[in-house]
C-alpha cells in the first residue's frame, strides 16, 4: 500500500532531489558555480524580490 504524502511534502522532496543533483554535478566537475563579473552584473541586475503570499 502506498503512503499518502501532502503536496508540500512532495514539493520538499523534489527540492531536496534537485539540490542533491546540483551537489553531485558540482563534485563531478560538470557544473561550476562562480561569482558574476561586474559586466555580467550590469547586464543582468538583480530582480526585485516578490512578496510572499500568506
Amino acid at each position: 500500500m502506498a503512503t499518502v504524502t501532502s503536496v508540500s511534502q512532495q514539493r520538499h522532496e523534489r527540492r531536496l532531489a534537485k539540490l542533491e543533483d546540483v551537489e553531485r554535478q558540482i563534485k563531478s566537475g560538470s557544473l561550476v558555480v562562480r561569482q558574476m563579473t561586474a559586466a555580467e552584473r550590469a547586464k543582468y541586475p538583480p530582480r526585485p524580490r516578490s512578496q510572499r503570499r500568506g
